[in-house]
Formats: C-alpha cells, sequence, structure tokens
C-alpha cells in the first residue's frame, strides 16, 4: 500500500529501502548470470559445440562491447523517463540472452554469428540490471544515505555470484546445461518485470524533499546535457579516477586464479576468489557506514591505495596465509569501489542529470577494465611471471588516487 507520505507496505519504511530490496534482486540475477557466469557458459558451450574456446572468448567480448554501447543510450533514457524502461529492457535482453545460451547448446542456433548475436544483445541489457540502474534507481532516493542504500542493492551481486554459478552446474549435471540457463533466464525475467512495474519509479516533489530539501522541483527538472558534463574539470576527475581505479580492479580479479595457482594450487586460488567476494560484502557495509561522515574524496582515496597495498602484498610476499590475507584486503574495497562513481557523481551533481553522467563514466570505466585485462595478460606473457602487470596495476590505483584528491581538494576550496 503506497501513500501520501512515500512510504509502501508497512507504515513507516521509506519506500526508498523497498526499491533497494528490489535492485539486491537486479543485481542478483546481473552479475549471476551476466558476470560470474561467462567462465561457466566458455566450458559448457565449448563441450556441446565444435567452436573453440578464442571464438567463445570473442563472444564473451561481444557481451561488454553491446554493454558500452547500451550505457552511452541509456543514460539519457533514463534521466527523461526514469529506469522503468531499461529495467524492463535488461530483463527481457538478459533473460532472452539466456534462453539464446541454451538454444545454441541443444542445436537449435548452430551459427557463429547466432551466438555473437546472442552475447551483444544480452551485454546490452547489463546496464538495464546492474550498477547503472540500480544506482539511477537509488538517486533520485537517497542522499545522505545513498551509501548504505548502493551497498543494500549492490550486495546481491556478491549473492548471486556465490549462487548461480553452482546452482547452474547442479542443475546442468541433472538436467543438461541448455534447459537449466534457459530455465534461469525465464525466471529472471519473471522476478525482474514486477519490480520494474509496480516498485521502481521515482519520487515526487513532496517525497523528494524529505532527502533533498535544499533542492527546488525546478532545480530537480532541467535536464543536464552531455556536453555539459564533458566540459566540466571535475567530471573527469571522477571519471579518470573511477575507470583507473575500477580497471585496476577488474585487471586482479580477471587474473586472479592464475596469479595465485602456482602458489595455491587451483582448489586453493578458487577458495581465495571466494574470500575476496566475501570481504567485498563487509567492504560495502563499512562504506556506507562512512559515507555519510567524511568527504567522498578521501574515502575513494583509501580504497585506492588499500586495493594498491593488497597488489604490493602479492609482489613481494610468499605463502598461503599472505596470499589468502592480500586476497581479502583487496576483496575487502571491490564493492566499493563499484559504489564510489554513482556516491562521487552525486556529491558533485545532485540528482539531476545523474543518468547521463554516469552512463559516460561507466563507458570509460568498463573500457579502461578490458584494456587492463588485456594488458596484464600480454605482460605476463611477455615476462613470463605478474610481476610488471601487477606493477602496472598499482600504479593505476596510485594515479587515481592522485586525481581524486585533487577533485576533493578543488570541492573544499569553492
Amino acid at each position: 500500500m503506497t501513500g501520501r507520505d512515500g512510504f509502501i507496505g508497512p507504515k513507516g519504511i521509506y519506500r526508498g529501502w523497498w526499491i533497494a530490496g528490489g535492485c539486491f534482486v537486479m543485481a542478483f540475477f546481473a552479475w549471476g548470470t551476466g558476470f560470474y557466469g561467462h567462465g561457466f557458459y566458455i566450458v559448457a558451450l565449448g563441450k556441446s559445440t565444435a567452436w573453440s574456446v578464442s571464438v567463445l572468448s570473442s563472444a564473451v567480448a561481444g557481451f561488454w562491447l553491446g554493454n558500452v554501447v547500451a550505457s552511452l543510450l541509456m543514460g539519457g533514457v533514463m534521466d527523461r523517463w526514469g529506469t522503468r524502461p531499461a529495467i524492463a529492457y535488461g530483463a527481457l535482453a538478459m533473460g532472452g540472452g539466456c534462453v539464446g545460451i541454451g538454444a545454441i547448446d541443444a542445436g537449435a542456433l548452430t551459427m557463429q554469428w547466432q551466438l555473437f548475436a546472442v552475447f551483444i544483445v544480452m551485454g546490452s541489457g547489463y546496464p538495464g540490471l546492474a550498477a547503472m540502474a540500480i544506482s539511477a534507481s537509488l538517486v533520485p532516493w537517497f542522499k545522505k544515505r545513498l551509501g548504505l542504500a548502493l551497498g543494500i542493492g549492490l550486495t546481491g551481486a556478491s549473492a548471486g555470484g556465490a549462487v548461480l554459478p553452482p546452482l547452474l552446474a547442479y542443475l546442468t549435471e541433472s538436467y543438461g546445461f541448455g534447459i537449466s540457463i534457459a530455465s534461469v533466464g525465464l525466471i529472471l525475467i519473471l522476478c525482474i518485470f514486477p519490480i520494474a512495474g509496480i516498485l521502481v519509479r521515482n519520487p515526487r516533489t513532496d517525497e523528494a524533499q524529505r532527502e533533498f530539501p535544499a533542492e527546488t522541483s525546478a532545480a530537480r527538472t532541467v535536464r543536464r546535457s552531455y556536453g555539459s558534463f564533458l566540459s566540466d574539470l571535475k567530471f573527469w576527475l571522477i571519471t579518470l579516477a573511477s575507470a583507473l581505479s575500477l580497471g585496476a580492479q577488474v585487471g586482479l580479479l580477471m587474473h586472479q586464479i592464475p596469479l595465485l595457482q602456482g602458489g595455491l594450487g587451483l582448489a586453493g586460488a578458487s577458495a581465495a576468489v571466494s574470500v575476496a567476494a566475501l570481504s567485498a560484502v563487509g567492504g560495502r557495509i563499512v562504506l556506507g557506514m562512512l559515507s555519510g561522515r567524511y568527504p567522498l574524496a578521501d574515502l575513494a582515496a583509501g580504497c585506492y591505495l588499500l586495493q594498491a597495498f593488497a597488489l604490493g602484498l602479492l609482489i613481494v610476499g610468499e605463502g598461503p596465509t599472505l596470499f589468502y590475507a592480500a586476497s581479502a584486503l583487496a576483496g575487502f574495497v571491490v564493492g566499493c569501489i563499484t559504489m564510489l562513481p554513482p556516491m562521487l557523481l552525486v556529491d558533485s551533481y545532485g540528482a539531476n542529470g545523474y543518468a547521463t553522467a554516469y552512463s559516460m563514466t561507466a563507458a570509460v570505466m568498463f573500457i579502461s577494465g578490458s584494456a587492463a585485462t588485456a594488458l596484464s595478460g600480454a605482460l605476463f606473457d611477455w615476462t613470463g611471471s605478474y610481476g610488471w602487470s601487477l606493477v602496472v596495476l598499482i600504479g593505476m590505483h596510485l594515479v587515481a588516487s592522485t586525481l581524486i584528491l585533487w577533485h576533493g581538494r578543488r570541492l573544499r576550496l569553492r
């Protein structure tokens, strides 16, 4: 039941918290099927088709290409019409993509271009369920408590990564991969559509005043253009710092298992990934609690430096205890580095035009992540170890820290 005071359901629960719960479900499916699931898809499709790993890996790269393009297109849509259309499309594209992957496994789709088309379509739906749509859904409802709301919503990413891949493995053994992944796609659509159609919406003026008392209705309805952000130095400081830090993080996560396999073995390296994922849950909560008390730029720099320190431990240290400790330390800020770009943008610009700004920031971040992953692999092939790769990733964090502290200093001087 929705009242005029912005509450829904039991009296006294702010509607924004219900939306954060819906965002948890979105993140569960987005990361469970669209981020952590790729390695499983490559293995499963490799068994059922004659396509090589390089072909399947290239199709996964198409997923991220579709993601970048869709992010740029969705920003203006979200600012103009809210996140409902984007979430609905995200559910159809990602759920339909899962069904398409099942059709490939079953032999109903046999051409390579169909494989690429399925992953590109699936990737185009990812921004409609992942960090972009989640943050754009929550930003209009929260200001001081935005960090906590994002922490709740994005914790679904860790839950999805922990639950869906092993669940798919179990279901595949019993029913086959094609039926299992197609069923997950249909469940995704059935779970997300009510969130888009019933739960998520922008606040009314009276509801917005609860968290944004200083902003007038006119200020919240005037839309900023792409050009107004691109010509602003503080936008670029936030974007470049976010891109470098996320790129360094993705470069680590995509190579974490081969990096640690020599010292821990395959099972131990996989366990270290789980340690990092569990540690990320705590990091999100801590950042959410601290975000209203300390300057965001300082917190961001601290997160970047903490992960850089953990990467340094991997260079100089040896032994299982240190490797697990470094994984936990690096993982503690994994969720924080995902949460910080939305928070920094809102801190600088408010809710007005947020999705437009984040769409451009997200595109640069994903390009940086892809480049850092490729560069880390190339340096390993060239040198025979991950030492120089880690040095580059540390350097990216150090530059990101410098940029975001510069941004914070400019804000304090205004």
